[in-house]
């Protein structure tokens, strides 16, 4: 491998950062792109599928938000499902191809983005990458 071709894998990952650092900064979350990694959302979203959030305000029922679970059985994973409820102050939500609701209540604290559109097949690379790496 030449050193050309090494600096250009550099200068592309140091741009690729770049890009995402800016989709953090106008989107207002730390979470602008995200994989869908299971089947819990079918048929409104797939495994592979990318998904584009937002800030998340103004939320209601149907929407679809990523969120930091807080459960025994879901220790500080990223989900995302779509809000179904309100009980207080906190979020009840379910994947669409689940039978039933998410255990836990989701605090407005946990929520990290509101998805607005998704890309289907594009997540697949990173998916398979995390299964390689376990990264």
């Amino acid at each position: 491998m030449k050193i050309r071709d090494v600096v250009e894998v550099i200068i592309a990952f140091f741009a690729a950062y770049l890009f995402y650092q800016f989709l953090i900064l106008i989107s207002g979350t730390t979470v602008p792109v995200v994989s869908v990694a299971s089947g819990s959302m079918i048929p409104k979203l797939y495994p592979g599928d990318i998904v584009i959030a937002m800030k998340p305000e103004n939320l209601n029922i149907g929407d679809i938000i990523i969120y930091r679970a807080n459960c025994s059985y879901l220790p500080n994973e990223d989900i995302i499902h779509r809000i179904i409820g309100f009980e207080n102050d906190k979020i009840i939500t379910k994947g669409d191809n689940n039978l039933v609701r998410d255990p836990c209540l989701v605090e407005k604290s946990q929520v990290k983005g509101k998805v607005i559109f998704a890309v289907p097949l594009l997540g697949w690379p990173k998916l398979i990458l995390h299964k390689l790496t376990g990264l």
